[in-house]
């Protein structure tokens, strides 16, 4: 699908609420634009929660239009990617049908960071105080707390593959196998807890009567918290429901994560080639994405593109000393990725970001995606 690049000119970024803004982006988030104006250059004017934001195109879009922006890059200039399903041009709409047509503009203004809640819970004692108020019990907290992984328990392949089915993607689908085959939910799913806690909060706050001003504060941020990060995780449900263009159905993960006193949040972007959806399991092409903002060392992606045993990684960072420490322990996630049975085929690591590697990086020093 088409694309559309910001045209931002420094005063508009040096505007310190409209700056905020922006830098609050990340990508794989989805945004809902208006159409307000088009000039015969061929930039639109767009409106995006309330923000005036002008963007480079050429595509047949009417005045009027709302458009679903999904966002593809940060650097060295925000990119925004119409998603197909939900463009709506010269008032022939294309969008998802029935109820989820319904939930999009529910949940797009809402959608936050699956992290955010745990952000708030985990900074002690404001936490303590709210979950205590709550009247959580002390198993109920262990509960909920199990939702942020440890990065020793990313590295278990198994344990890593029961954060992923616990991410809250696929609880509507557990449920229904529940109703109709009998049997048990399994404990500990994300949006199972991230619900439960919300009803707490929301039970509360109509109560009001007798609450501190200053807990009365805390417990609003964390309702809009908790909306925000069920928002994102029913919109990556939404998107997982729905192929993209090229017919590819993709998965999209958000995995709280503790590196010791702080918690940070691990994307993670599946999707398999659809060319290659007919041939046999081991022959078929997959490719994961991998986004992580590590303490002192930045921000950490990772591409990988596997086709049965055989696979190629290549892991950018931002900052030089994050090359520098991956460089000296690269030979050890060789030896990791072979002692799963692995076949590695590429392994680099590559200084700056994924998303702003010119298109020539890609083939001429990257992966073969053919591999």
């Amino acid at each position: 699908m088409e694309e559309l690049q910001l045209a931002l000119t420094p005063a508009r970024v040096d505007q310190k609420n409209f700056g905020i803004w922006l830098k609050s982006w990340q990508v794989g988030q989805v945004l809902q634009a208006l159409v307000t104006d088009k000039y015969p250059s061929g930039q639109l004017v767009l409106r995006v929660a309330g923000q005036q934001i002008t963007a480079t195109a050429d595509i047949p879009v009417q005045k009027g239009a709302t458009l679903m922006l999904e966002v593809k890059s940060l650097t060295p200039t925000p990119t925004l990617k119409i998603i197909n399903p939900s463009i709506v041009v010269g008032g022939q709409p294309n969008v998802l049908k029935g109820e989820l047509q319904l939930l999009l503009p529910q949940l797009l203004p809402q959608q936050g960071r699956v992290l955010d809640p745990f952000l708030t819970l985990f900074n002690l004692p404001q936490g303590a105080n709210i979950l205590a108020f709550l009247g959580l019990k002390a198993v109920d907290i262990e509960k909920l707390f199990k939702q942020v992984r440890r990065v020793d328990q990313l590295v278990d392949p198994k344990l890593l593959k029961a954060a992923v089915e616990k991410s809250g993607l696929f609880l509507e689908s557990q449920l229904q196998q529940l109703v109709s085959a009998g049997g048990f939910l399994p404990p500990g799913d994300l949006k199972a807890e991230l619900l439960r806690l919300l009803y707490r909060v929301n039970r509360k706050l109509k109560e009001q009567g007798g609450i501190e001003d200053e807990v009365l504060g805390l417990l609003n941020k964390l309702q809009q918290e908790l909306e925000g990060a069920l928002a994102r995780i029913t919109l990556h449900q939404i998107v997982a429901s729905q192929p993209d263009e090229e017919g590819r159905l993709v998965w999209s993960f958000e995995l709280p994560v503790q590196f010791k006193d702080s918690v940070t949040n691990l994307s993670l972007l599946v999707s398999r080639d659809n060319a290659s959806s007919e041939r046999p399991q081991e022959q078929q092409d997959w490719k994961a994405v991998l986004s992580l903002t590590v303490p002192n060392l930045g921000l950490v992606e990772a591409e990988l593109f596997l086709r049965g045993q055989k696979v190629s990684v290549v892991i950018f960072s931002a900052q030089e000393n994050a090359v520098k420490l991956i460089n000296d322990q690269i030979d050890q996630l060789r030896v990791g990725l072979e002692s799963r049975g692995l076949d590695v085929s590429v392994l680099l690591s590559r200084a700056g970001e994924l998303n702003s590697k010119p298109s020539s990086a890609r083939v001429n020093n990257c992966v073969d995606e053919r591999i």
